[in-house]
């Protein structure tokens, strides 16, 4: 199952690439030809910084270089190929040379801000990630506490309980047969709870003396 989604996702994530692929060549290639149309001295290549704010719905960074890398590559040919105006040559140098700082600027701030927030994604995932260990280490401390409570009480009960048979030991120096009976019916109850405790399936609470919180392993569902 989890290698059927891993490729599901492998083949959207290609599919959204291909996509921008696609529409980002489309722009481009707009941008080009009217920049082909357009005489030097006007600042048509700026308009490929909205090339690249569309190449940042991949989540690929590469994607994104590879398209600033392309609009580059557009604007000298848009240089090279425009016709001439009457416009200063530096005017023209310098018009070229702020588009491309324009699409550069653009696309190393955009991928640092999207780097930044995947950053920030993942600490917050880590945080919810500890959150929950945190959660889960102090619901089995809970019951590890609960189940300890519950076994002291259970040998509480027969430890009391030992002491009527050591006063009649004390007292008579042996047991009568009724008291090695019930000595041996204690034993077996404190045996069988103890087990019963042990075989739990689900852990369910309740309340002992002192406000406490014990396990009821007596009522099994």
């Amino acid at each position: 199952m989890k290698n059927n989604n891993d490729l599901i996702n492998a083949v959207s994530i290609s599919d959204t690439t291909e996509k921008l692929y696609f529409t980002c060549s489309c722009l481009a290639i707009v941008i080009l030809a009217i920049d082909l149309v357009i005489p030097l001295g006007i600042a048509v290549g700026v308009a490929y910084v909205g090339v690249v704010l569309v190449s940042l719905k991949s989540p690929e960074n590469r994607f994104t270089l590879i398209i600033a890398t392309a609009c580059t590559v557009f604007v000298l040919l848009g240089y090279w190929g425009s016709p001439l105006s009457d416009a200063l040559k530096y005017q023209v140098v310098a018009n070229r040379a702020l588009s491309i700082f324009a699409i550069w600027v653009t696309a190393i701030l955009a991928l640092k801000q999207r780097n930044q927030d995947h950053q920030l994604h993942q600490q917050h995932l880590q945080i919810l990630q500890s959150l929950r260990d945190a959660e889960i280490q102090n619901e089995k401390l809970k019951v590890l506490k609960s189940t300890m409570l519950t076994v002291q009480h259970i040998t509480g009960n027969f430890l009391n309980n030992l002491q009527y048979f050591q006063l009649e030991i004390e007292r008579n120096q042996t047991l009568s047969p009724d008291s090695s009976s019930k000595l041996n019916e204690l034993i077996e109850d404190t045996a069988n709870r103890l087990n019963q405790l042990g075989n739990i399936k689900e852990i369910r609470e309740k309340k002992m003396a002192g406000n406490m919180t014990g396990i009821d392993y007596e009522n099994p569902q």
